[in-house]
């Protein structure tokens, strides 16, 4: 599998014809040693069950041959003294104006309201809870529905007794990192 059968999976989700620029295949590297790795295998078996073992299989090679990092800001100010053991992404692929990446986060975690100036899809492969603006309750939403933000549209997740792997595409300003609302 590939990063072009990934591709496609997020055509066919609905997300824009805005990946046609980006290298055939995803960059790669060690995973690093980040605490929230230790929750990866469960985050793709649930890919698994909640969507299907074919997205599964598409993203564990994806997942665990690419360097997961963090936000640098959320790094120097963490929302609470869990969030950065919870937490990490990792660029698969970007070309000028588009990015494609992954979202890990671990059991219980809260992802709190957050923006930034690129429009972003995210594919979950777990079923979680959103916020998409300020002021409102978290609700559920269902694994493998597209989930779409507009540029500066506050957003955050949460996630219940299972870690979460997110599938994201940005585009227009993908070079500025997300921050805190």
């Amino acid at each position: 599998m590939s990063l072009a059968a990934l591709r496609d999976r997020l055509v066919a989700a609905g997300v824009p014809d805005v990946l046609e620029g980006l290298p055939d295949g995803a960059e790669t590297g060690p995973p690093g040693s980040l605490p929230v790795l230790a929750h990866l295998d469960d985050a793709l078996a649930r890919a698994g069950e909640e969507v299907d073992a074919e997205l599964a299989d598409v993203l564990r090679p994806l997942a665990t041959g690419v360097p997961w990092v963090q936000t640098a800001a959320y790094v120097a100010d963490p929302p609470d003294a869990t969030f950065l053991d919870r937490y990490a992404h990792a660029t698969l692929a970007q070309a000028p104006g588009v990015a494609l990446g992954l979202l890990l986060l671990g059991p219980d975690v809260g992802y709190p309201p957050h923006h930034h100036p690129a429009e972003e899809f995210y594919l979950p492969t777990a079923a979680i809870r959103w916020v998409h603006g300020l002021g409102e309750e978290p609700a559920p939403e269902p694994a493998g529905t597209l989930v779409h933000h507009a540029p500066w549209q506050p957003h955050g997740m949460w996630t219940g007794d299972r870690a979460a792997l997110l599938v994201y595409v940005w585009t227009g300003a993908v070079g500025t990192p997300s921050a805190f609302c």
